[in-house]
């Protein structure tokens, strides 16, 4: 066998973009959503089914949705894949989690450990011990320093900043350009410079 197959659960902007990426080394088998028949289009969320020779990636951006659709499709015993690109850095180990994206141009140094479907967008860069909780999306330009620990379901907006040593809890949203000096309670938006509560 070449190429394994790897399907995409999401046809939006983001599950297109994770396509480009896909086929540099899997072999694009096609789309499942329930709103756009991009094509190929292989059926609704539902319509998917486990297979010896296919494995999956959520390509969802919002943390929320990507936890329901998951919660949606637990019971479906899928193979998820991790896509890291190959214009990346990411320290050994940090892949800890099952359904991982890694965009082109990402930096995550060293003891790093990302849950399962996290995000890391576009030339987002993660520092040493950094925790990324399952469903996790780091969006384009986001950097966060060393020691800081991200509960699960966390939106970190495009060019966020997250200070050394913070805690982030669960569902929080940070707002794009927002530079976070302070711990995020769960279930709290946070914008500005510096990021208050909303």
């Amino acid at each position: 066998m070449s190429n394994p197959k790897l399907g995409l659960i999401g046809a939006g902007g983001l599950g297109r973009e994770i396509r480009s990426l896909a086929e540099r080394q899997y072999h694009f088998a096609g789309f499942y959503d329930d709103a756009r028949q991009e094509a190929p289009w292989l059926g609704p969320l539902m319509a998917v089914e486990p297979a010896a020779d296919i494995a999956f990636i959520l390509a969802i951006g919002n943390p929320q949705t990507k936890k329901q659709v998951a919660g949606k499709l637990a019971g479906k015993n899928l193979s998820y894949a991790n896509l890291v690109s190959q214009y990346s850095r990411v320290s050994p180990g940090a892949l800890q989690g099952r359904g991982i994206v890694v965009c082109d141009g990402v930096v995550a140094t060293v003891n790093c450990r990302f849950g399962h479907h996290v995000l890391l967008n576009l030339n987002a860069t993660v520092g040493h011990d950094v925790v990324l909780g399952d469903y996790c999306s780091v969006m384009p330009g986001a950097n966060i320093s060393g020691s800081v620990t991200v509960g699960e379901a966390t939106l970190i907006g495009s060019g966020a900043i997250v200070l050394q040593g913070l805690t982030l809890g669960a569902n929080v949203r940070v707002g794009a350009g927002a530079v976070v000096t302070k711990d995020v309670p769960d279930n709290t938006t946070v914008v500005g410079v510096p990021a208050r509560q909303m």
